[in-house]
This record gives C-alpha cells, structure tokens and sequence, in this order.
C-alpha cells in the first residue's frame, strides 16, 4: 500500500507544513477547571501546604547563611525580552511565568504576553506577530518542557519512556508538581537526539499524562549529572534565588518573591532547596480560553443547519467507479461560515466584543461513495463520515480502491469533505507564507471552520440529501439517519477525536493509527528528515527548530484531539458521552506509538488483552468488552529508534491496518453493537494470522 499521497508532494508539503507547525506555535489552550486527576499519574509529596497560604510578597533578600555580610551582587547579562533564568537560550525554560501577564479580566487571571524578540525569527529576521496570542490565559495542557545545560544530561537513572514510574517517586530527580494539589505528575525526560552540538542539546520532560486546566505547575531538577560524569551546576541566575544572593538584574529581582513562595511550597513537600539544580513555574490555561470559541461557533451553526441541514446539490455522479460497480456521487452543501475569507490567509471573523461571528452559508464540496452491493440489494445502510490523511483531499481518498472495497463489503455508504487548513488546496498558502510567519496562527483558525464543514456534512448528508435519487435504488433510501458513524484515518484520527466530541449527529467512532500531540509527534515520524530540509534554510539552527516544536503546541490545541479526546466518554458541552475504538500499527513510522499511547490515557480508555502494545497507565481488559477501547496491531514495522527521530524504514502498518479485514468486521461490530471484539487468534500479530 502506498504512503498517503500528501507524500508524493514532499517539497512542497515539507516547506509548508512545518512551517505552519513553527510559527503557529505561539498559540495557547484552554479548558472549564478540571477537578481530580488522571487516574495512576499522580503521587502526592508529604505535608503540601497551600500556594495561596504562603506569602509571596517576600521584601528584598533573605540574609540566611550571609551572617548579616552585604553580598556583591551576580552581575547578570539579562536581556529584557529573554526569561533569563537560563542565559544559554533566550526563551527557556519553557514554559514559563515570564510571559504571563497579569489581567483581572481573565479565568486564570493571566494572559500570555510573549515578547517577539525572545521567540525564534527566521533567515530573513523577521519575527512572529504575538498579538493573536493575547487573548489565551495560560500555557497548554499539552505542552511539552524544555531547558539547556552545559552539556546533555545523563538520562541513564532518570524517568523514561519504559520506566515512567520512577517520576512518581518522591526522591526522583526531575519532578513536575501539581502544585494546588501538592502531587507528582507522571513524566518522562530525555535529550534531543537532533542537537546540532552538546552544548545545545535541549532537554526534554515529557508528561505522561493531561495537566489540568487553569492550574498551577512547578518544574524541579536536582542533582543532575552530564553525559561527561560532572555533576551540573546552576545558572547564574537560579543560583542567586536559591542562595538568597542579590543580583544586579531588576527583571529577577521582581521575581524574587515568586521563587522564594515556590521554595518554601517544595521545603513543605520535601524538597531541599539546596538540592536543586533548576525550578520553575508555569500556568496553564482555563478550559473557555481555548474552547469557548470552537463551542460558540458549532452552537451557532447547528441551529442554523436546523434537523435537516440548509442544503444539498448534487454536481456529478460517476458510475462503476474503477470497475467496482461502486457509484461516486460529488456536490455541495451549504454550510456555516466564520472565517474572514473563504481561503487562507483568514482567520475567524469576530463582533465587537471578540466572539465568532457567522458571515455567510458558503458552498462546500462533497464526496460520496454508494458501493456496488446496496446498489444490487437495495437497503437503509449506515452513513459514514471519513476523515482524511495528511493534507489529502476527500475525493481522492473516497475513490481509492481499498476504501471503495470495503464499503463494498460493509454495505456502508462513506462521505467526506476536505479537511479544511490542512487539505491538499491548502498547500498554496502554507508554502508562499514562509515570508510571513505571523499568518501561520490562521492554520488553526481554519481548523475551526474545518469542524463546522464536517458536523454540516453528516447533518445534511443524513437530512437533506438523503431522499435525493443519487441516494436511492428502486426509489429505497440507501441512508439509515439512525446509524451516522465516523471513521479517522492519520490526521483525520489525530483531528477526528476533536470532531467526535462536537458532533451531535455521531455517536460511535474509530480513530485509526492517530494519535495527540502533534508538537511531540512529528520529531519521531519518518517524514520529519524530508521536512526539515525545507525547514532548514529558515532556520538553520536545530535549537531553534526544537524550539518552535515545543511553541507549535499552542496551536494545534485549538482543533487536535488531545484538548478533546479527554472528554469523550463522558461528553463535552450537552453533547456526548461518545464511544470510539482507538486503533493502532504497532511501531507506526508515520504516527507514533508514544502519541497513540498518550491519547488513550488522555481520554482514560482500557486497552483489550490481544493488544500487541501494553501502554503504561492504562488498565487491561478482556474481549469482548463493552465500550471504548484502544488495541494494537501489528503489520511487522520494525522497532521504532529511541528518542525524538524518525523511523528509516515503514512496512506499511500504518496504511494496511485500517483496511484489514478482520480490523474492519471489529469496527463495523461495534458500530453496531457499541462492543469492542477481536477477531484475531492470541495476540494481534497480522503476519501470524
């Protein structure tokens, strides 16, 4: 099976999608306040006191250990747009306080307020526009964290992807606090395998887990060790907040009182202060910040599409589609419009006090497939919404052999639309915009309408079309409205959690070889070398591409399934609960593992017993099992490499296992039946078979 036919585009794929991964990442996430924790992901430390019960308004410096001496001050090069904390790379650590800005007017009581000059700027020197970013009242609740040392840290006895509990022990060497509840957070750290040079070689803490929203989090490192053997030491600037020594910069000094609160937290926790190598703190953001809009506009939009959508035209009907006997039916739909312009660059179009507004009913292209045996055999069969692979396109997808065949055999009729901002025809903008990065952020504003086109479709499809001829044989309809499902491949799963969620026409879904986190997936997928060589030119230090992966988080909160998925089972915002099969290739070159991993604990799914993977953190269960489930199969991918680089070799797991028959009797199954079974004997092994 060949690679999804985004690839045949590399060139211009590679210079636009990383790209828009880099610059959109200054944007932020959000979410209404979670209370509780993810279950097995957190460890509390003894005796936590309160934040709000110490006080942060320590006056000047502490004199303890001085004997009353005045000290001279550590002379600090800080410069006013860095953090500062850590004089080796102006924005680190990442994420961080420095670039919240207080505002009463917020959820958190923040804002991010990002200084242009500390964010990376491309070969031209131009730097990202923060503005859009103002609106955010805190960092994500899926960020990734970041630092430099002197040299890469000795990972060799710390937290990793294979040992993630050891983050939960109190005497662990990197801890991720929780601090309104006082606990540990699940995590797990390493080096950038990419580093250019050891002494940029970031270093990466990984949470293994969601961060609640609208929360208050501590980084602490102590007693680190080089690669070398040497112990490391702490900056400049940390030294002085941890020794109570002054310095000569007022930007720290203003600070100073923050720390000395979060020194005095961790000594009630058990953490010794003189023990500690590097803190921090960060914030992340309110549930509303991120979410409130995406709600506004699909609230709005369904009470315009009304029961039945506002209207269906069919434009071509193409017979026995590559001697299938399939019929492909191609028109449009009206649909819901918010953005500032039908095609990119646009943004969301916003009244007067900042909220979406609608601007029109816009015609959008569709694509049906009506297989050869509901034509031979008229009957009501289920509808099902497909989302497409990376930067692909509907009609070609829908008229692929292999998707063509299996609605065949299903007897399903399959509907997509073109995944809007990350589509084939979207590759224009995203190439030409490499000048302009401050346009990037328009990636996800387009994602957004994106959810509207697709909730639409399903509707009007169900609705409107359904008693149209091309959807009829014998004058029967070919669509049952009671059985709309959805099924994601690659980026329409990575995406599709998000669409799930907001549909309230699609009950049941299944998320194929996905996964979130688009920031902390990339780096391991094959593709990555062939798109940072276009990246490259740009910017041609990996710490600043590093750098911009972290950022590049922000954006895709606002539409992948990581800021969603955790609410399906339950239901989000009157609509819901949901059920889905989250379905992966075992040691996916194009997906990884450690995404798909993230995005079953994210949502609190079990794993079935015939799952090749185990993921850690999430409870076994036997099949049959009623319910949402994640399984792994495998198609005899090799193993991928460890650390954030890419697979050399794809055996095809990632294309093959979505068309895999028995896959798909699984599926179908608990489509019908809201039951997850296995159709293989012992462990999925589809080599085996």
């Amino acid at each position: 099976m060949k690679r999804d036919r985004l690839f045949r585009w590399k060139p211009l794929v590679a210079l636009a999608l990383f790209l828009g991964f880099s610059f959109q990442a200054v944007v932020a996430c959000s979410g209404p306040e979670q209370t509780g924790s993810d279950a097995g992901s957190e460890s509390p430390l003894p005796d936590a006191q309160s934040l709000d019960d110490l006080t942060a308004g320590h006056d000047g410096l502490l004199r303890e250990g001085t004997g009353g001496v005045e000290v001279e001050p550590i002379k600090i090069s800080d410069k006013a747009e860095c953090e500062n904390l850590n004089p080796r790379y102006c924005p680190l650590p990442w994420p961080s306080m420095r670039y919240l800005t207080k505002n009463e007017k917020t959820e958190t009581g923040f804002h991010i307020d990002y200084d242009p000059k500390a964010l990376v700027r491309n070969a031209d020197g131009e730097y990202l526009d923060p503005t859009p970013y103002k609106r955010l009242d805190g960092f994500s609740t899926n960020t990734q964290v970041a630092t430099l040392f002197a040299e890469p840290v000795d990972v060799s006895e710390l937290a990793g992807v294979d040992s993630i509990d050891r983050s939960l022990k109190k005497e662990s060497n990197t801890l991720l606090v929780d601090l309104e509840k006082g606990e540990l957070v699940a995590h797990w750290v390493e080096n950038d395998a990419r580093a250019d040079s050891p002494k940029e070689t970031l270093f990466f803490l990984r949470p293994s887990v969601r961060l609640m929203h609208n929360r208050r989090y501590a980084v602490v490192l102590r007693n680190l060790k080089g690669k070398s053997g040497a112990t490391l030491e702490p900056t400049d600037a940390f030294r002085a907040f941890r020794d109570n020594l002054p310095t000569n910069s007022p930007q720290l000094e203003a600070r100073r009182a923050s720390f000395e609160a979060l020194f005095t937290k961790l000594a009630s926790m058990g953490v010794e202060r003189k023990s500690i190598l590097s803190a921090w703190q960060f914030h992340t953001s309110s549930f509303n910040s991120n979410h409130a809009d995406m709600f506004a506009m699909r609230d709005d939009a369904v009470k315009r599409l009304g029961a039945e959508g506002i209207g269906c035209k069919v434009d071509k009907v193409e017979e026995d589609v590559k001697k299938t006997g399939a019929r492909v039916v191609v028109g449009t739909i009206k649909v819901p419009f918010y953005m500032t312009a039908d095609k990119m660059p646009a943004e969301i179009a916003r009244d007067k006090d900042g909220k979406p507004s609608w601007q029109k009913d816009r015609d959008v292209k569709f694509t049906a497939v009506v297989p050869k045996s509901l034509l031979d055999n008229p009957t009501a069969s289920p509808l099902i919404t497909l989302g497409h692979g990376l930067f692909g396109e509907a009609e070609g997808t829908l008229k692929n052999e292999a998707i063509i065949k299996a609605a065949d055999a299903f007897k399903v009729i399959w509907v997509g639309v073109d995944w809007d901002g990350m589509s084939r025809k979207d590759l224009t903008f995203l190439a030409t915009a490499l000048g302009n990065p401050s346009k990037f952020y328009m990636v996800g504003e387009m994602l957004r309408q994106a959810m509207i086109n697709q909730i639409a479709l399903t509707r009007t499809v169900l609705g409107k079309c359904r008693g149209m001829k091309e959807f009829k044989k014998d004058d029967k309809e070919l669509i049952d409205p009671k059985q709309a499902f959805f099924i994601g491949v690659s980026q329409g799963a990575i995406l599709g959690g998000t669409l799930l969620s907001l549909s309230p026409d699609i009950k049941r879904g299944a998320l194929l070889v996905g996964g979130t986190h688009f920031s902390f997936m990339i780096e391991r997928s094959i593709h990555f070398n062939d798109f940072e060589l276009f990246l490259i030119p740009s910017f041609p230090k990996r710490i600043d591409r590093g750098a911009l992966m972290a950022l590049s988080q922000h954006v895709w909160d606002r539409a992948e399934s990581g800021n969603y998925i955790p609410h399906l089972t339950k239901g989000l915002n009157g609509y819901g609960p949901k059920e889905f099969l989250y379905i992966i290739a075992e040691n996916d070159a194009q997906v990884p593992n450690l995404s798909s991993d993230l995005g079953a604990r994210l949502a609190g799914i079990p794993v079935l017993d015939q799952s090749v993977r185990k993921p850690w953190g999430i409870k076994e269960v036997k099949a049959p099992y009623k319910g949402s489930a994640y399984i792994s199969y495998h198609w005899g991918d090799p193993d991928n490499p460890v650390g954030n680089v890419s697979p050399k070799k794809d055996n095809g797991g990632h294309w093959n296992i979505p068309i895999n028959q028995m896959v798909g009797e699984s599926i179908l199954h608990f489509f019908q039946t809201g039951e997850a079974i296995v159709k293989c004997k012992g462990p999925c092994d589809l080599k085996k078979q």
